[in-house]
């Protein structure tokens, strides 16, 4: 399409639009509308969005969560750091060695289904695919039939 003819097609698709009246909504809509409106702006400052807290409460709000987020930090780094820390790392592992065990027996598991897969011929693959999707048209086919004769009115 050239330039012009979508500039015409525009001004054209315009006109029409512009033509077209302006639809008021249902009165029981706009009342409901403007009241959730006033509803929302009679809340307090807390439980609006964050956009409308006061700048205090917003920058107290980002210091507080800063000072959080450096005191959880500083929690996990001592708490790796700590000698203790390698004694109870040892323990936990003690009572999680089953997951380990779980984990190897999984990853077998995939490996031979993925052997399995993968020796299975393409040829079987596509039949087995074109077998299921014409028993399921025949299954669409044969519900529609007894629909038409059992239940369809005449």
């Amino acid at each position: 399409m050239k330039m012009n003819d979508a500039r015409k097609l525009e001004d054209y698709v315009q006109r029409a639009v512009d033509g077209i009246p302006d639809r008021r909504a249902p009165h029981t809509l706009e009342a409901r509308i403007l009241a959730e409106i006033d509803r929302r702006a009679a809340l307090p400052w807390w439980r609006q969005s964050y956009a409308h807290w006061p700048m205090a409460a917003r920058w107290t709000f980002l210091a507080v969560s800063a000072a959080a987020a450096a005191i959880l930090i500083a929690a996990v780094m001592t708490f790796l750091q700590d000698p203790g820390t390698v004694q109870a790392t040892g323990e936990v592992a003690r009572r999680f060695a089953w997951l380990g065990v779980a984990k190897d027996t999984l990853e077998t598991l995939l490996y031979d289904a993925r052997g399995v897969l993968l020796s299975i011929p393409t040829l079987w693959v596509y039949g087995t695919l074109a077998v299921g999707a014409l028993c399921y048209a025949t299954l669409i086919g044969v519900g529609a039939a007894a629909y038409r004769t059992f239940f369809a009115r005449r």
